[in-house]
């Protein structure tokens, strides 16, 4: 296991990407609002419904990933007792909500840096599609 140190650089670092994750699911739902507007409007097909989807559970699982990562090395540092007091407060809701169910959590360095790529990826092609289907884009 990587020291302490740097178990506190990657809390932080996956701390503030998950909310990344939250901003992103919060843009792809008005983008899935804007594509089933589209179809019930007769400006779009359900062809468009996938894309808008996909935006949707990429965000959520950029939020997920990034989270459980984040709550994964915050019980070790727990473990460890190295605990940054700025997280204190954290785990000790986690604890309360998830109990033992915390210490099964592992973290996703790759997939939490992954997911929030395609979920832009999705985003944007979903956002193209549904602005093509009002006219916005020619």
């Amino acid at each position: 296991m990587p020291q302490t140190e740097n178990l506190v650089a990657r809390v932080q670092f996956h701390s503030r990407l998950r909310w990344l994750g939250v901003a992103f699911f919060f843009v792809a739902a008005l983008v899935l609002a804007g594509g089933v507007g589209a179809i019930v409007t007769g400006q779009a097909g359900l062809k468009i419904l996938p894309w808008c989807l996909l935006a949707l559970g990429t965000s959520l699982g950029s939020f997920g990933t990034n989270d459980d990562t984040a709550l994964a090395l915050l019980a070790e540092l727990g473990r460890r007792g190295k605990l940054p007091d700025a997280h204190r407060a954290e785990l000790a809701a986690e604890l309360k909500v998830r109990g033992a169910r915390l210490g099964t959590l592992h973290d996703h360095p790759k997939a939490s840096l992954i997911l929030p790529s395609i979920a832009v990826l999705a985003l944007c092609g979903a956002a193209w599609r549904v602005s093509s289907a009002w006219g916005l884009l020619t």
